[in-house]
């Protein structure tokens, strides 16, 4: 009999694709195991507060005839009833639901069958979840809650998190259920330990030590992203001699990415987190150490530019701000993050890659 891990081993870079791989992987044990199957059907029956029949099958990424691919599909012989957008940490597209309750609404014409849309976020999601689907639908209240579309069935949408989907299996003991479903839960931890909330406002930037390791990931990513043909130097915390006025410091958790030159010791720069300096709110700090080769003609060169507005000068080294942006998920705050990143790079470097 196959396993779980043996099913997603034909999926690659398990790193990349965490959202895929979860999704692979509560297919496998739905189609697997009958009691699995059972219990989810009802945890679903009773988040969208309408009955859903238990004999469904569960297949992964069919496309709908106006292109759409849901992350999972449930059906009924040949009919789509429960569709599932699944998400780890990605944010979601354009009218991505609404095609799936069209297409729900669409497959249901005519049938006796009840159809529901499941958003499937980690629970540290399922609040910002909440609201994009009220805010999309136009819906009121804490569910659950009905689409409607003049004559056709109405289509019921609830938002289930992850964690909940394997505490409701995890009460199941049947074997060899209970020890692939560990393997699975150990897996989606793993994906999740690299979650990052949204920033709800500047206020989150003031307190930003009270969610301090979101900030610490942020920068992970970005320099891992900006590392591209070099080996990956640790994070490491540097001690600050000079900190902003009245905060407690708490040093410079950064890593170094080295630029990608035919010298024979190329410069460096540092992101990192640290006590914003005066007049900043972003704890989010890139900086060209004195000691990096071509240390003046970098300095020079961002001096002169659009950029020295920006530029703050402590201890002999160059510190410029990364603004972190609002109310995006984490792949656009690392994608913003990154740009802002290279952008100072063309001007300090102006001929030098990562």
């Amino acid at each position: 009999m196959e396993t779980l891990l043996g099913h997603l081993a034909q999926f690659s870079a398990l790193s990349s694709q965490g959202e895929i791989l979860c999704t692979q992987g509560l297919a496998y044990l739905l189609t697997e195991h009958l009691d699995a199957r059972s219990a989810f059907a009802d945890q679903i029956s009773a988040r969208a507060g309408i009955s859903i029949n238990r004999g469904m099958t569960w297949h992964a990424e069919q496309r709908q005839p106006d292109r759409g691919r849901p992350d999972l599909e449930a059906r009924i012989d040949t009919t789509p009833v429960v569709k599932i957008e699944a998400k780890l940490d990605a944010g979601f597209q354009t009218n991505q639901l609404r095609s799936y309750v069209s297409d729900l609404q669409r497959c249901l014409q005519g049938q006796d069958l009840n159809g529901v849309l499941v958003v499937l976020v980690p629970r540290a999601r399922s609040e910002s979840a909440i609201a994009m689907v009220k805010g999309e639908f136009g819906l009121e209240g804490p569910g659950p809650w009905r689409a409607l579309r003049e004559g056709y069935r109405e289509v019921a949408i609830a938002v289930v998190s992850w964690d909940d989907v394997l505490m409701t299996l995890g009460r199941l003991e049947a074997q060899p259920l209970h020890g692939e479903l560990k393997q699975f839960e150990g897996m989606y931890r793993e994906f999740t330990s690299s979650y990052i909330a949204p920033l709800a406002g500047r206020a989150a930037l003031v307190d930003w030590r009270n969610h301090e390791d979101d900030f610490v990931k942020l920068v992970d990513r970005v320099t891992r992203r900006m590392t591209t043909a070099h080996k990956l130097l640790p994070m490491a915390i540097e001690p600050l001699e000079h900190a902003t006025e009245g905060l407690d410091p708490r040093g410079y958790n950064r890593r170094y990415v080295c630029l990608r030159t035919p010298d024979a010791e190329p410069p460096c720069f540092s992101i990192g987190v640290r006590d914003p300096f005066a007049g900043n709110d972003t704890p989010i700090w890139m900086r060209f150490h004195n000691g990096t080769p071509r240390f003046p003609v970098i300095r020079e060169r961002l001096d002169s530019s659009v950029i020295s507005a920006r530029v703050v000068k402590s201890d002999g080294h160059v510190w410029i701000p990364l603004a972190v942006p609002l109310h995006t998920d984490s792949e656009q705050m690392v994608d913003v993050l990154v740009e802002d990143a290279e952008a100072i790079l063309q001007v300090g470097l102006a001929h030098q890659t990562t």
